[in-house]
């Protein structure tokens, strides 16, 4: 019971002091989550790919205008046959949409395909 007692004792003081203190000094902050990224569609030489933004570094010149390099997750029709490729892009941001120029490499013919196509930026 005596500890009971104590406890309460020390939350009705502990009340007391919290409620004398400057209520300007204790800011709850705001923990904004959004989502970002970006589908877009690029074409080269007999390549269609389909993107879907990932990962990017970009330099805002002001909030409308960034420049900036990223990965682009690609599903793709090469020749006509399907397939899943990482990408990576060169890419200009203006507002919501961007002109992208992603490049694959393929390891079995050691080549690169440029490709260029624009994208629509969500957040």
């Amino acid at each position: 019971m005596k500890t009971i007692l104590k406890l309460a004792v020390l939350f009705i003081i502990q009340s007391n002091i919290y409620g004398q203190t400057d209520s300007s000094k204790h800011v709850i902050k705001k923990i904004l989550l959004s989502i970002e990224g970006s589908f877009g569609a690029s074409f080269g030489n007999n390549f269609y790919a389909f993107n879907i933004g990932g990962p990017s570094l970009r330099l805002a010149f002001n909030k409308n205008l960034k420049i900036g390099v990223g990965a682009l997750p690609s599903f793709y029709f090469r020749n006509g046959k399907p397939g899943a490729r990482l990408g990576v892009s060169p890419r200009i941001d203006y507002k919501r949409f961007a002109i992208i120029a992603p490049f694959y490499h393929f390891d079995s013919t050691n080549t690169w395909i440029w490709t260029i196509g624009l994208a629509y930026r969500i957040n």
